[in-house]
């Protein structure tokens, strides 16, 4: 598996050259540096072909949308969007407990209403106080309700297009701040999900364990001694492939067919696959409030598609390559080797302490040295009746514990004599 993987991605890495040797690079280039281009290629280009290039770049000056800070769009429904975008977001925390069938806790509760605040101050903050500098607008100006909610996005999802910045310093100071206090949140928030994810696959361990009879390690997904590991399956990771190619296809639709955005077929695609990886380069951004509306949720939408799917294709990869890893011939000499050194009574069976043994080595837990030194110090804590307590071993390793709690009517230790430190 993992060596049809690396043909396949020396296959690609192949093709890319010569694909790209096929496109036209100044498909790429801008409008300014076209000209500049045709110009150096012919020095004695007559005044009409000046005069075209003047007025092509016109045109491109023309296309440029300029933000005037006045919406388009109805007040109310601009209203109206915003809450419902505040509300999906601010309401992440409880409905991931919710969806993973765990009860909502106040840390949940807490953890939304302080991700509300954020999002109403951010709000009310960016729209009323602090202002902004951007390509698209005329002057330096505070953000409306849809630009807000675009810019924000960003700095939740560390996008960071870099076409929306704070202009004064006092502003940028604070913009930093914020930044910083809201990436904590969403650290919090991860740190949720992973916590979720961690009971799922505990609670998958333990409905392993009783439909087969065994549970799995927290080291590695391995089966029993002497059983091999089942083959994984890859639906989970289809499954979340398909989810992020669908939202990824609704988001070149849109910028390509919207009007007034109308990117062509490969700035769409390259713009969804930098926004999404959260790469967020910047040079092709959304120019209309639509593009801003639509960013704003598909941002949040498309980036946690894409964790999920790397998260799946982690998950596949492990599991894969340890079903690969079980090799039935080394199985067969490890346990040829292991009856030799470690099994008695030949075979008519092994003891409890030997299974130990046997599983502890296969599955790598301890080392055939860390074994021998163990039953070497077995040996030599015994006494002269051949006979080992938890008063030998106390008086082998420390002299200083009290050996009246360590008899055969055990009674509560006595913590402050045991540990002088617990007594500071």
């Amino acid at each position: 598996m993992k060596i049809q993987c690396i043909c396949t991605l020396m296959c690609i890495s192949c093709l890319i050259p010569a694909a790209a040797s096929s496109l036209q690079a100044h498909r790429f280039m801008s409008q300014k540096a076209l000209t500049n281009l045709h110009d150096s290629e012919d020095p004695v280009a007559t005044k009409d072909d000046k005069a075209k290039s003047d007025n092509t770049e016109k045109d491109v000056v023309q296309q440029k949308s300029v933000w005037t800070g006045v919406s388009d769009i109805n007040h109310q429904v601009v209203l109206l969007l915003a809450a419902v975008w505040v509300l999906v977001l601010g309401s992440a925390p409880i409905m991931i407990y919710a969806f993973g069938g765990k009860q909502v806790t106040k840390s949940a509760i807490i953890l939304s209403c302080l991700m509300w605040l954020a999002l109403f101050g951010g709000l009310f903050l960016f729209t009323q106080i602090i202002l902004f500098n951007s390509p698209h607008f005329e002057r330096v100006r505070s953000l409306t309700i849809i630009e807000c909610t675009y810019f924000m996005t960003q700095v939740i999802t560390t996008v960071g297009y870099g076409d929306v910045t704070p202009a004064m310093p006092r502003g940028q100071v604070f913009v930093g701040t914020y930044v910083t206090l809201s990436f904590c949140v969403i650290a919090i928030l991860v740190s949720e999900v992973q916590g979720i994810v961690m009971e799922k696959v505990n609670k998958y361990k333990e409905d392993l364990k009783q439909r087969h009879g065994y549970a799995l390690t927290n080291s590695q997904y391995s089966s029993p001694f002497g059983i091999k590991p089942e083959k994984p399956t890859c639906d989970a990771l289809l499954g979340s492939m398909a989810l992020f190619v669908g939202i990824a296809s609704v988001w070149v639709l849109f910028f390509h067919y919207y009007p007034g955005e109308n990117k062509s077929w490969l700035e769409a695609i390259y713009m969804c696959l930098i926004t999404l990886t959260t790469v967020g380069f910047g040079a092709i951004t959304p120019i209309t409030e639509g593009g801003m509306l639509f960013s704003a949720f598909f941002m949040f939408i498309g980036t946690s598609a894409l964790v999920n799917v790397v998260q799946n294709f982690s998950t596949y990869i492990l599991e894969m390559d340890q079903y690969e890893s079980w090799c039935p011939k080394e199985f067969a000499s490890d346990l040829h080797k292991y009856r030799e050194k470690y099994v008695s009574g030949g075979d008519s069976g092994i003891s409890e302490e030997s299974f130990l043994i046997l599983t502890l080595l296969q599955r790598k837990l301890v080392t055939e040295d860390q074994i021998d030194q163990v039953r070497e110090s077995y040996k030599a804590m015994l006494g002269t009746k051949g006979k080992l307590n938890l008063k030998g071993i106390a008086s082998k390793v420390d002299s200083q514990i009290d050996h009246a709690d360590l008899g055969d009517s055990a009674t509560e230790p006595a913590t402050s004599a045991r540990c002088p430190l617990s007594a500071r």
